[in-house]
Order: C-alpha cells, then structure tokens, then sequence
C-alpha cells in the first residue's frame, strides 16, 4: 500500500502569491491548508524591470509561508515554488530568484508561458470533461489559452495581458469607463489577432483561475442559476453590462464576493469576453483545479505512481 504523501506548492502570480498544502496518492488529492496573499506585483514594474520594493514583497511572503510550513508536517524537499508572468516577463528574473534564494532558502522554477499553459490543462482535465475546446487562465499578467482536440493539446500561447496589467495599461480610476472597457477590448483583440491559432470552429471555454472562478461566484450572487459549473457567455455579457454603472449599488456584489478583486475583475470579464468572441465559444466550464494542480498531477503524483 503507498503512504499518503504532502506537498506544498507555492504559485507566484502577478496579483497573488498562494500556497497550498496537499495530501496526495497518485491521482487522489486533498487541500489540508491554502493561505493567499494579494501582492500586487505588477504595481512593481517599471520599464520591465521588478523594483527593489517588489523584491522584498516577494522574499517578505515567501519568508511568512515557509515560516508557516514548519508549523505543518512538511519536509524542505516537498516544499515546490514556481513563478509565472510576473517573474518570467522581466529583465532582471535572475536577480529576483536569486534574492529568493538568499532571503527565503528557497530556489524558485520560472516556467514559460506555454508550460503554464500545459499545467493548467493537466489540472483543468482532473475537474472538466471535455473532448475539445480551449483552455483558458486569466492571470494577473498573462492570460494562458491552450486549444485542445481528443483531449491533446494542438496549440498553446501566452498573450502577454491580464486582469491586472489591463487595469494598470487601460484604467485611471476603479470601475473602467466605456472608453476603458473599450482599450481593454481591443488591446486583447490585437494580441489575439497576432496569434497563429488553427481555424477549428466554436470551441467551448475552459475556465481555470481566480478570475473566472470569481466571475462565477458573482453570477450566484446576482442571481443566475448555478448551472453545473457553467456560465454562458451570454451571461457574463450580461454582468459586464451591470457593471457600467459606477454607483454603489451597481457594484456592490463585486465588493460582497471578492472585494479584493474590485478593481481587476471587471478587465477580467472584459478578457474573457473578447477570447470567447475570438473562438466563437458560447459557454465557459468552470475548473476547481489549475495550475498548481496540474504541477501536483504532473510532476509529483504521476511520479509517486511509478515508485
């Protein structure tokens, strides 16, 4: 019989910094502990380089989790941190991991865009049933797209826009205007149009991370029927639309819900919007696992199966 196993895996995004503690054995796994922090780090960049502020939010969270992990029954070798586009887009990557490693004692893997991708896939995969479609990971920085056929990838790209960086680009103040929501539109539209994606037809949606998940807790809120974990794309049009008012009450289930996304969840929706007209998709299933599973799935319990 094989012992159940523990890792953590700590994702840093361009918004948030999260780690969760799993129970693992093979493909059957389990949350024991998950803490998020908001940190923002698209606010540190400057002219593509992560300011020395940045860095010490960075190694300050790293220092709280790993503070945390003593408390849990977790060795150093099961302690597994990556970084995305918040990292992976800069020109001085190699000086924030370094100072990782010397404030944190921890050495940090900086994955590509398109193995972002491919572990969102593998994780979406153990939560939605789909033969074909798109995948899609709004992040804070980039946003992830992997079109899949018979459940193999066959296209994978990482358009160089989130849900935080199209605040800072398009947005002046909380809630974008019109013409705001417009920028944000066809900013997306530009990088989708770049991409050399197979002409395939309308395609579901696959929606993996917070921004989609939060998008869907919202349709509760408002009062659309939880449909298996769908949500139509004429229902998120339908919240975009709400959410041109300003006032209060227009925006008040956003601060209900998710009131740290209050200023990114709406470009969020915007993104979705336009990937979802770019592959003509009607409906967007909602994944509970992405790429912090799909790392668990792939690099650790595949190999705890095989010992």
């Amino acid at each position: 019989m094989v012992n159940r196993l523990i890792a953590a895996i700590v994702d840093v995004g361009s918004n948030t910094i999260r780690l969760t503690v799993y129970q693992y054995e093979g493909q059957d796994t389990q949350v024991l502990f998950h803490r998020k922090t908001m940190a923002g780090l698209v606010h540190y960049i400057d002219k593509k380089r992560m300011s020395e502020a940045g860095i010490r939010v960075v190694c300050q969270t790293l220092n709280d989790y790993m503070s945390m992990l003593k408390q849990l029954p977790v060795t150093p070798d099961s302690i597994h941190v990556f970084a995305t586009a918040a990292i992976r887009n800069i020109a001085n990557t190699r000086q924030v991991v370094d100072a990782i490693r010397e404030s944190a004692g921890i050495e940090v893997e900086v994955i590509s865009g398109d193995e972002e991708a491919r572990l969102s896939y593998v994780g979406a995969m153990h939560s939605v049933e789909l033969e074909e479609g798109v995948l899609v990971d709004i992040g804070g920085g980039s946003s992830e797209i992997a079109v899949f056929q018979n459940k193999e990838i066959c296209y994978s790209d990482s358009l160089p826009i989130g849900c935080l960086n199209a605040y800072e680009k398009c947005v002046e103040k909380i809630i974008p205007s019109e013409k705001e929501r417009q920028a944000i539109a066809e900013l997306v539209q530009k990088q989708l149009q770049a991409m050399s994606i197979p002409e395939l037809g309308p395609l579901p949606i696959c929606g993996v991370g917070g921004t989609i998940r939060a998008s869907f807790k919202l349709k509760g809120v408002l009062g659309e029927t939880d449909q298996a974990n769908q949500m139509s794309i004429e229902e998120l049009q339908g919240m975009i639309r709400r959410f041109k008012n300003h006032k209060k009450k227009h925006i008040a289930p956003i601060l209900v819900k998710t009131p740290d996304r209050i200023h990114t969840l709406i470009p969020g929706m915007i993104l979705l919007n336009e990937i979802a007209r770019f592959f003509q998709s009607e409906v967007v299933h909602i994944s509970r696992f992405g790429v912090r599973e799909g790392f668990l799935y792939d690099r650790l319990a595949k190999g705890s199966e095989e010992k």
